[in-house]
């Protein structure tokens, strides 16, 4: 009974298995490759459009030639691609330049990359471009190619979004609460939170908050709560608390 028992568990464990965000990943000493190797489901990379050219920073002072989207995100990417037995990985592109231009470089730089472009149809590791940041109106996110998704940041227009379109929707956490992670959530904040996560979770789409606590107690609280990707600046960290690697 023991051994069903234990089967079971794990068998849940893979079912309902924690999403890690990586935020701002490009800041880490090996931007994609140290989220990736610790299997973090999404990966953040902000984005500026300077002379016609995607280029991956924090800030635009902050922007190198060598560092470009393609050459951090996109080739690294290709050369994985293969791996069949990788889970499902989001790439969340935060657009810090005008949505529609820089959208549309963004594309042309896509479009080099055929077989990631078809990646959101494979049955298994499928491979999501994700546009949060400065977006475009959610009735203008149809037209744009079927690989490109959205991160729906607003309640008041998610009923007539296009759903098909939308891949989660993100809050910043401070709208809800001010917890800092080191002591248990406040139980008003704690109803709160469970009421976003409802409402979103009702429309059959994935959540997120960015700038929350990264604490494992907070981790451990959230996912508690139902937020489907956990935010944090710590992926091989986070993923290791909720697997124990």
């Amino acid at each position: 009974m023991k051994k069903i028992l234990a089967f079971i568990f794990l068998l849940s464990n893979s079912i309902f298995a924690q999403k890690v965000h990586s935020h701002n990943d490009y800041m880490h000493q090996r931007p994609f490759w140290e989220a990736f190797e610790a299997d973090a489901n999404s990966i953040e990379a902000d984005v500026f459009l300077v002379d016609n050219q995607l280029f991956v920073a924090h800030d635009l002072k902050d922007v190198k030639p060598e560092n470009t989207f393609t050459k951090l995100y996109l080739e690294p990417i290709s050369k994985v691609f293969k791996d069949k037995k990788r889970e499902d990985l989001q790439i969340l592109i935060d657009l810090k330049t005008p949505a529609e231009t820089t959208l549309e470089r963004l594309i042309e730089d896509l479009e080099k990359f055929p077989k990631l472009t078809r990646a959101h149809k494979r049955k298994k590791g499928k491979i999501t471009f994700v546009i949060s940041g400065n977006r475009p109106k959610p009735d203008e996110y149809s037209k744009y190619p079927e690989y490109i998704f959205f991160d729906h940041q607003s309640l008041d227009d998610l009923a007539e979004a296009p759903k098909e379109k939308i891949a989660l929707v993100s809050f910043p956490f401070y709208k809800y609460s001010l917890w800092n992670g080191k002591t248990e959530l406040p139980e008003n904040d704690r109803k709160k939170l469970t009421d976003i996560i409802e409402t979103v979770h009702k429309s059959e789409l994935s959540i997120r908050f960015w700038a929350t606590p990264d604490t494992q107690l907070a981790w451990k609280t959230l996912s508690q709560l139902g937020v489907d990707f956990i935010n944090t600046d710590k992926p091989k960290d986070c993923v290791n608390f909720f697997y124990q690697k």
